[in-house]
């Protein structure tokens, strides 16, 4: 039977102009270097997530996706005219005390690759879920705890692992205690970063089914990914980064059933459990050929 929560692209959900966007981000231009090694690694980047819509960031390698992350998340700094609010707040330009303080504030919530990483190892699960709210330093003790159980049970984690260390997790588990971190602030928005990447395929499928039932909350999430497949199982839109340029933004399914930009082609006819068969190697070629000329 296929994995249908990996491949099938779901029901876009309709987005409101009139609604608060959880994040709007407007010609953003980064670049990286000083004088003469000065490269521009994002071009012109302007999209939307409203609350509670999941939108997909895809494309290869380089392509400046962590970058679009990093800028949202105030790790990096945009070019002048750039603009990216976040809950209705302009976070371009901030002091480091500000960046600071929004950051800890919990608005928005990163989740990366290899969980095996980004958790401090000498904390237990349950003080990694619990750190974010001990640094906003607002909640209880007693509060912390119960918050922590309750974000335990949301993502399915087994309560009996909240005494061990994440060397004793499997990478599912990880993954899951990452996200329960991420989520226990409330955010506005969630950040994900090649989350399933680094997980077997077993893991990958229940992490996405996690994931999937998220959308149900009011929680805006940017899935980013290389993986089409993992992109369309659960976002509304779509957004194609090729070369630090937006080359196509459409609802997920209209990317799938008629893309527009070479690349995008080229994406979906390489995953075969969507284009339903592998694009020949003479119609990869030439995909090719006009992403070269492009």
């Amino acid at each position: 039977m296929p994995d249908r929560t990996a491949t099938e692209p779901r029901t876009a959900r309709t987005h409101d102009a009139q609604t608060s966007s959880a994040l709007e981000v407007a010609e953003l231009n980064v670049h990286y270097g000083r004088g003469r090694a000065r490269k521009q690694v994002l071009h012109d980047i302007s999209f939307q997530i409203g609350q509670g819509e999941t939108v997909g960031l895809i494309g290869e390698t380089g392509s400046g996706k962590s970058t679009i992350a990093r800028a949202v998340l105030g790790l990096v700094d945009p070019s002048a005219g750039s603009s990216v609010l976040v809950a209705g707040r302009q976070v371009v330009g901030l002091s480091s005390k500000a960046r600071r303080d929004f950051r800890r504030s919990g608005v928005t919530q990163y989740v990366f690759q290899d969980p095996q990483r980004s958790l401090d190892q000498d904390f237990t699960v349950e003080q990694a879920i619990a750190e974010p709210l001990n640094i906003a330093g607002t909640l209880s003790r007693s509060a912390i705890a119960d918050a922590v159980r309750e974000q335990v049970q949301d993502v399915r984690l087994d309560p009996d692992l909240l005494g061990r260390f994440p060397a004793e997790l499997s990478g599912g588990q990880r993954q899951r205690v990452a996200i329960a971190r991420a989520l226990i602030t409330k955010p506005r928005l969630l950040i994900l970063d090649e989350p399933v990447s680094a997980l077997d395929s077993a893991n990958r499928v229940r992490i996405l089914e996690l994931l999937g039932r998220l959308r149900l909350t009011d929680v805006a999430m940017l899935f980013i990914s290389h993986d089409l497949g993992s992109v369309a199982g659960i976002s509304d839109r779509t957004l194609v980064l090729y070369r630090g340029e937006l080359v196509e933004v459409n609802q997920t399914s209209a990317i799938i059933n008629a893309p527009h930009h070479p690349y995008t082609r080229l994406l979906v006819g390489s995953a075969p459990t969507l284009s339903g068969g592998s694009i020949d190697r003479e119609r990869r070629d030439t995909l090719r050929s006009e992403l070269i000329s492009s």
